[in-house]
């Protein structure tokens, strides 16, 4: 069955509220959001690759490099970021540790092709990791880190067997307990008996939870406290259910579902917490 939106009532809502007459000026210079481009540090090596993904399409790898590295670092982003917007957290990591960084882009995110699909970017991150292990590995302990919708993709690959440490970051339990969420506490209730998503079924798929349940290798949950879109108690929830005998759930304070990718020292304290669970696990030594 699918669920419907009737934007015709709410957007009949929103002039009914709205229509006392208000004045709003607009400045050229409010015109315009210019979106801020990041580079990565001067000592960092950078490569790209493209694999083939489909007949038609490829897929865009990033491998960043460092001269002696201690590790291996392998990033998977979230729905509404590319690898690009997480340069400053590979600047950071880079900053407090030796470290190689592998990451890519989904289809049709960056410089990738194609559509992205649920059943795709899963696709997408056994390719890319594939490639990882066959050409670019060192054999170095593996952490993988998946950001929000990059938790769902790394909680599917993550048996593979370089795969050293898992992190879960600011990541649902699932597409459909996310959806009640937001509808109960991201609308006003004046406007929630007049919502109905049209929700294509396929979305369902997107469920963590049993996923989590076979999660057996050493996984660090992170969560911000203050994430009003997806809610802490879901990454909880989620290291509740996941039976490994090494794990650790760690929330950050003051910290919303965006803070590896715009708030340098909730970020700078993701990766104090990242690199103490590598070393509890001996996967590196800090200095």
């Amino acid at each position: 069955m699918m669920k419907r939106i009737n934007w015709i009532v709410i957007v009949s809502f929103l002039a009914l509220i709205s229509h006392s007459c208000i004045n709003q000026k607009v400045t050229e210079s409010e015109v315009f959001n210019p979106i801020k481009e990041f580079a990565l540090d001067e000592h960092l090596s950078f490569n790209r690759y493209f694999i083939d993904n489909t007949d038609t399409t490829k897929l865009e790898l990033w491998h960043i490099t460092e001269e002696n590295p201690e590790f291996n670092f392998i990033y998977l982003s979230g729905n509404g970021s590319n690898v690009r917007s997480a340069i400053p957290f590979f600047n950071e990591l880079a900053k407090q540790a030796d470290v190689n960084i592998f990451t890519f882009n989904y289809s049709g995110y960056g410089l990738s092709e194609g559509t992205p699909t649920i059943e795709r970017i899963v696709n997408d991150g056994e390719l890319a990791l594939n490639y990882f292990d066959n050409n670019l590995n060192n054999n170095l302990p593996t952490l993988l880190l998946g950001y929000s919708m990059g938790g769902y993709v790394a909680l599917n690959v993550i048996q593979k067997g370089f795969i050293d440490q898992v992190i879960i970051m600011s990541t649902f339990t699932s597409l459909e307990e996310l959806e009640d969420f937001l509808i109960k506490n991201a609308l006003p209730w004046i406007v929630r008996p007049f919502l109905k998503l049209d929700v294509d079924e396929e979305i369902y798929k997107l469920n963590n939870k049993p996923l989590a349940e076979k999660v057996e290798k050493p996984v660090l949950v992170i969560h911000g406290k203050a994430d009003d879109f997806v809610p802490p108690a879901m990454g909880k929830t989620l290291y509740e259910l996941m039976p490994s005998k090494n794990k650790k759930f760690v929330p950050i304070d003051d910290a919303d579902h965006r803070m590896v990718l715009k708030d340098q020292e909730k970020m700078k304290q993701v990766i104090r917490e990242i690199l103490e669970f590598a070393e509890q696990n001996e996967f590196i030594v800090l200095d």
